[in-house]
């Protein structure tokens, strides 16, 4: 799934590494296949600047950043002097590149050994621990000294669930040594207008959701050294007492620009051992949006099949091949889909493609196998309820034979071809359970992997979250307080749901039995679920 792109090194610092190890008595081991040395910039910030976007560690690699892309983008169309600093990656290759080339074990003040990859999916949660950032403290202090000296009017910051924590101490140790300087925030954080002030407080301005349509006035504002308040899709410090959110509109012309990630040297966003994989955003939102479960149900817009080949189309030219589509609903609108891969397959392009594909009746073989001729060597499906009562209750708009059938087309058409399960939904019984390991077990002979089996979590924008009453779901504790407490998801031991019964005991018991049972029918359950049958044989 995972494809590889050339690296350049300067002479200069080819000649500069191999005299340093040669210096010290280094001999190389056996080749291992990793890019470095490679040239690293500098985390220098430019004079002048209205703005100045950052991305701070961690963030998946080799995924690109698509979200900072496009702000980056707006700040391009902007008419403000603007720079963007991608410091989760010049982090990420600095750390590799001395782990591989002088083979020291890097420790954590703890004294624990630092893991291998600190950027692996299975590590990221690690940054919110006080140990890992103190090991990475002093590259983020060396920025914030940059920011000092250079004194951008502002500086944004794009948020996730695992990067919070780095954030908070970063935009504080800013504040300190800066105090001038405005904090603009955004990003996955900052999705709904009632969950992102909440989980995130020390900024300035915050861009809730899409940023097309709302950022460029506030950046105006700064240019001229305004501190307005009472912009659209924004909330700020300089709101009114009393001030009332108004959402902004969102972009319906998505076919305007791609992200092109030019500040900095594109080959840097491969991973240590050369893989890369480059976000293929070819429509927002989720056309189908009535998953009780789903805390993304925003409106449904697409780009046009040319120009979304066109950005595939770039990158292939410039030797990336592996194309992640990263987005809610690959198949939303069925035909544009089917239109893209032809866009594909009539430009001769040889990529590979990985996505997920919402079930659907129209998803016949033939269009199986269309896909696989554009390049899909990978398609994940969220099916999430296995039994026909758990569709219904998750309300996921089709039927379990259509399930079967998407499956079997899709593994017939050669993709690899894997699924999702969703545990403990209210209403679900041990009925349901049984139902679907045996729904599963049909289909092992073309199901590549269960990827994920995940017991429900109650996540802000859902409509299990909205509609708490509705659904029979009670709270241990003052409602208002807890979700005061916990805005993003409520932790699971918080919460349960009635008729029948179902506490976070009664989903991790179905998840239990679901994979053992698979696993003793040979249905490929992944290496986590493998690890909590062997975890609950050896008892």
């Amino acid at each position: 799934m995972l494809g590889y792109v050339r690296s350049r090194m300067s002479p200069q610092l080819k000649g500069k590494i191999k005299g340093l190890l040669k210096a010290a008595g280094w001999r190389p081991n056996p080749p291992l296949h990793h890019l470095y040395p490679i040239d690293i910039p500098e985390l220098a910030v430019n004079g002048g600047l209205d703005f100045l976007l950052l991305e701070l560690p961690p963030r998946y690699m080799p995924m690109m950043p698509n979200g900072l892309a496009y702000v980056d983008l707006i700040l391009r169309d902007s008419g403000v002097s603007w720079q963007t600093i991608d410091t989760n990656i010049l982090m990420y290759h600095r750390f590799h590149q001395d782990r591989l080339l002088t083979g020291k074990q890097p420790t954590l003040s703890s004294g624990r050994p630092l893991p291998e990859d600190p950027w692996d999916n299975t590590m990221l949660a690690e940054w919110h621990g006080v140990d890992f950032l103190d090991y990475f403290w002093g590259q983020l202090q060396e920025i914030i000294q940059n920011i000092v000296v250079a004194k951008p009017k502002a500086v944004g910051v794009s948020l996730n669930g695992f990067n919070r924590k780095v954030a908070e101490r970063f935009i504080a140790a800013l504040r300190e040594a800066a105090p001038g300087i405005l904090i603009v925030v955004g990003g996955y954080d900052c999705v709904y207008p009632n969950v992102g002030p909440q989980l995130f407080k020390d900024y300035d301005y915050m861009i809730i959701g899409e940023a097309e349509n709302s950022l460029p006035h506030l950046l105006r504002a700064i240019q001229n050294n305004e501190r307005p308040g009472g912009l659209k899709g924004i909330f700020s410090v300089f709101d009114a007492p009393g001030h009332q959110y108004e959402p902004c509109e969102l972009p319906a012309d998505l076919d305007v620009d791609s992200p092109r990630y030019e500040w900095v040297d594109r080959v840097l966003y491969q991973t240590f051992d050369r893989k890369h994989l480059v976000p293929i955003t070819a429509s927002r939102g989720c056309n189908w949006g009535k998953c009780r479960f789903c805390a993304e149900c925003f409106t449904f817009r697409k780009r046009s099949p040319k120009h979304v080949a066109d950005e595939i189309e770039h990158w292939a030219t410039l030797g990336f091949h592996t194309f992640h589509f990263n987005e809610s609903d690959v198949n939303g609108d069925h035909a544009n889909l089917y239109n893209i891969c032809s866009e594909i397959i009539k430009r001769k392009l040889k990529v590979s493609c990985v996505g997920q594909l919402r079930i659907d009746k129209r998803n016949t073989p033939e269009y199986f196998q269309h896909l696989a001729k554009a390049g899909f060597v990978h398609l994940r499906f969220g099916v999430d309820g296995w039994s026909r009562n758990t569709l219904k209750l998750q309300r996921k708009g089709y039927l379990i034979d259509t399930v079967h059938s998407n499956i079997i087309g899709c593994a017939n058409s050669g993709i690899r071809t894997t699924v999702n399960v969703v545990i403990g939904v209210p209403g679900e019984t041990d009925a349901d359970v049984l139902e679907s390991i045996g729904n599963i077990r049909k289909l092992k002979n073309f199901i590549t992997e269960v990827e994920s089996l995940n017991t429900l979590i109650l996540a802000a924008g859902s409509e299990y979250m909205r509609n708490t009453e509705k659904y029979k779901i009670k709270f241990r504790g003052a409602k208002e307080e807890i979700l005061a407490e916990h805005p993003y998801y409520i932790p699971t031991e918080l919460w349960y749901s009635d008729e029948p019964y179902i506490d976070q005991q009664v989903r991790m018991d179905r998840l239990n039995r679901i994979c053992l049972e698979l696993h003793s029918s040979g249905v490929n359950i992944g290496s986590f679920a493998t690890k909590i049958v062997e975890a609950l044989k050896s008892k």
